[in-house]
C-alpha cells in the first residue's frame, strides 16, 4: 500500500502536476489521520473490554467474599447474643440470691458470658483493588461507597473488641480468679475438666457482691455495642451482596 502511494506521488511530480500533487498529499494525510484515529478507537475499545472483564471479575470475587463474610458475621452476632443472654441470666441470679440450683447454673453462665473472639472477615479482594488502584474500575458508586463504609466500621469493631478483651482479661477474670474456682467454669470450655475443683466455688461471695453485679452490667454494655456494630456490618454486607450479584 505504501509503495502504491509513493508511485502515485512520483507520477504526479514527473508530470509536473504540482496542484494535483498537493491535493493528493493532503488527502493522503487525511487518510493517515483517519487510520490513526481508527487504530486509537480500536485500542480504546480493546482496553475498555479488558477493564470491563476485570471489573466483572472483581465484582464476582467481592460477591463470593461477602457471601462468606455474611455467614461469619451472623455467627459473631449469634455469639454476642449468647454472651448477652448468659449475662442476663447471671443478673437474674443476682436478683434472687444464692440457691443450690443457681450455683449449678452459674458455672456455665459465667463461661458463656466471658467467651469472646475477634471477627476476621475475608478482605483479600478489597485489599488488592485498593492497593493496585483497581477500585476505580468499579463504576457502581453504591458498591464503592458500601465498601468504604464496611471497612471503616470494621475498624471500629476491632477497637470495640480490643476494649472487651482488655475488660475481660484485665477486669473480670482477675476478680473471679480471686473469688471463685475457675476450674469449675472451665469445665464448659476447651479445658473440659471432668471433675470440679476441691476448693470452695466462691459463689456465695460473688452473688452478694455489688462489684460483681457492676462487672456483669458492664459486660452487657460491651456486648450491646458489639451487637449494634455487627448488625450494621450485616446490613452493609447485604447491600454489597445485592449489588455484586451479576445478572445472567
Amino acid at each position: 500500500m505504501i509503495k502504491f502511494f509513493r508511485h502515485i506521488r512520483k507520477s504526479l511530480l514527473m508530470e509536473n502536476k504540482t496542484s494535483k500533487y498537493f491535493k493528493y498529499a493532503i488527502g493522503e494525510i487525511i487518510l493517515v489521520v483517519i487510520g490513526i484515529l481508527i487504530a486509537l478507537q480500536i485500542n480504546n475499545w480493546n482496553e475498555n473490554q479488558k477493564d470491563l472483564k476485570k471489573e466483572q471479575q472483581i465484582i464476582a470475587n467481592l460477591h463470593q467474599e461477602f457471601t462468606q463474610n455474611k455467614i461469619l458475621n451472623t455467627n459473631m452476632l449469634n455469639a454476642v447474643q449468647q454472651g448477652t443472654d448468659a449475662c442476663l441470666g447471671i443478673m437474674d441470679i443476682l436478683l434472687i440470691g444464692e440457691t443450690h440450683e443457681n450455683a449449678k447454673q452459674l458455672d456455665s453462665l459465667l463461661y458463656m458470658a466471658l467467651e469472646y473472639r475477634p471477627f476476621i472477615p475475608n478482605n483479600n479482594t478489597y485489599t488488592e483493588i485498593l492497593n493496585t488502584g483497581e477500585i476505580e474500575l468499579l463504576k457502581n458508586e453504591t458498591i464503592k461507597n458500601a465498601l468504604f463504609v464496611y471497612y471503616r466500621d470494621l475498624e471500629n469493631n476491632k477497637a470495640t473488641y480490643i476494649m472487651l478483651e482488655k475488660w475481660i482479661e484485665g477486669g473480670i477474670l482477675p476478680y473471679l480468679a480471686e473469688h471463685i474456682a475457675l476450674r469449675n467454669m472451665d469445665m464448659y470450655g476447651s479445658l473440659n475438666w471432668k471433675e470440679k475443683s476441691r476448693f470452695d466455688d466462691g459463689f456465695k461471695y460473688i452473688i452478694n457482691d455489688r462489684k460483681f453485679e457492676n462487672m456483669i452490667d458492664n459486660n452487657i454494655y460491651h456486648f450491646a455495642i458489639l451487637k449494634e456494630e455487627y448488625e450494621n456490618l450485616n446490613s452493609i454486607t447485604d447491600t454489597i451482596i445485592k449489588y455484586t450479584t451479576l445478572k445472567n
